[in-house]
């Protein structure tokens, strides 16, 4: 008999989550930021959603000028 162990950390899942939704995460992790304590995984957290966000919308740009370009 065999057996697996997987990681749970290291598990890829891939969700579908709106530009809106990935705002208001930011919104929610913003505050956890600073102060006295530093919470590191909300930091990296952070970070993460927001390079997600910049490159969502750097894509979407790219998509339009493109649409913009060829009608």
């Amino acid at each position: 008999m065999k057996k697996s162990y997987v990681n749970e950390t290291s598990l890829v899942v891939n969700v579908t989550i709106d530009l809106g939704e990935i705002g208001q995460l930011i919104e929610i992790l913003e505050p956890m930021i600073g102060g006295e304590t530093r919470n590191w995984r909300a930091e990296e957290l952070l970070r993460k959603l927001r390079d997600l966000r910049r490159e969502t919308v750097d894509e979407a740009k790219r998509e339009f000028e493109s649409l913009a370009t060829r009608y």
